[in-house]
């Protein structure tokens, strides 16, 4: 009984605010609604097959064109979650059957064309987890390759 006169007292409460009050809680409430039931965005053909060519391009062996593409498009969620960086994401594709070195060309090549998030951090000097050893910069460097000296 006491949640059943909570719940009314809440809707009279509701029903005396002015009214700006009610129609921002509606577009909010709608807002709400319209972000939890969007589709997930997903690559277009033109990306995916721009992806596919610069993997040919470098040169590297991916086997199947669209299992290539699901693998790539994996990389930036495995970037976006905790602890997620570079080396992770490319030891899960080098668990794949490509080399170490092969998968580490292919997940930069895959944050080149999937991540734009990440490509503008980079842009603008921030390192997230996605590109942390990238050649030439101070402290870093591709593993088992020496660091640009005076840079």
């Amino acid at each position: 009984m006491k949640t059943l006169a909570r719940t009314q007292r809440r809707l009279w409460l509701f029903r005396h605010q002015p009214l700006a009050v009610r129609l921002l809680a509606a577009a909010a409430g709608l807002v709400t609604a319209a972000a939890a039931l969007a589709a997930p965005a997903e690559a277009d053909a033109g990306t995916d097959d721009a992806f596919i060519d610069a993997l040919n391009h470098a040169g590297i062996d991916f086997g199947e064109p669209g299992n290539a593409m699901a693998i790539g498009q994996s990389i930036c969620p495995m970037l976006a979650q905790p602890g997620g960086n570079f080396a992770a994401a490319a030891a899960k594709v080098s668990g794949r059957g490509m080399s170490p070195e092969m998968a580490r060309m292919f997940t930069t090549i895959a944050i080149q064309m999937y991540c734009p998030e990440e490509m503008a951090s980079i842009a603008n000097g921030n390192l997230t987890g996605g590109l942390p050893q990238l050649p030439g910069m101070p402290g870093a460097g591709i593993p088992g390759m020496p660091a640009v000296p005076g840079i």
